[in-house]
């Protein structure tokens, strides 16, 4: 069965932590998985909800609602745990019913490289398991963030343990999806020595 698999580029990753996800990037669009493989071909049709819902994943913005739940896991690891399969167990009605995009992430510590291929392991896990309770691996699509956004201030395994899960987002949602937020543009600091720029008065 064909797996599509959205990763983020290892290139845009590898800068630390002032990487960004690239201008104009889709990752929906054919060719911008091809870090993850022949698998990766994205051959599907157009679906605006899913695009909105896999831009909002990737800015960060996912709305609330359409998350079905948030699988955790300790760290370094991969495997759903049984606290957390019941928490997916008591979404697999819903999960069944829907089509779905299984969001993995990892705190930040280890390489970009490594936490790429982790998040996608989370995210398969938790797939895998939806499989086995009867949902329909046609319906669900995965996208790996690694530790894209991880908190970069964590300073130990506890205070990191809320970035290493992976998120259920129904793709049907029928809300309202925010576009990603804009950037700030700082007017220049005037340098030093300058005059101010002349105030306009009223005539």
């Amino acid at each position: 069965m064909k797996r599509f698999t959205f990763l983020l580029a290892v290139a845009a990753l590898s800068v630390g932590c002032t990487s960004r996800i690239p201008s104009g990037y889709n990752p929906l669009a054919s060719g911008n998985g091809g870090s993850g493989g022949p698998d990766s071909i994205d051959i599907r049709s157009a679906n605006a909800r899913r695009d909105a819902l896999a831009a909002a994943i990737l800015s960060g913005n996912i709305p609330q609602e359409a998350i079905l739940t948030t699988v955790y896991f300790d760290f370094d690891k991969y495997t759903v745990s049984a606290t957390e399969r019941a928490k997916i167990d008591a979404v697999a009605g819903r999960v069944k019913a829907t089509d779905i995009i299984i969001a993995g992430y990892t705190d930040h510590f280890g390489t970009a490289e490594y936490n790429l291929g982790l998040s996608d392991r989370r995210a398969q896990s938790v797939r895998e398991y939806l499989v086995k309770s009867g949902a329909s691996e046609a319906k669900s699509e995965i996208m790996a963030l690694g530790s894209q956004q991880a908190d970069k201030n964590a300073a130990g395994r506890q205070s990191g343990a809320k970035d290493r899960k992976a998120i259920i987002v129904d793709v049907n949602y029928s809300g309202p999806v925010s576009a990603p937020p804009a950037a700030r543009v700082s007017a220049p600091a005037p340098s030093a020595g300058a005059a101010p720029a002349p105030v306009p008065t009223a005539l």
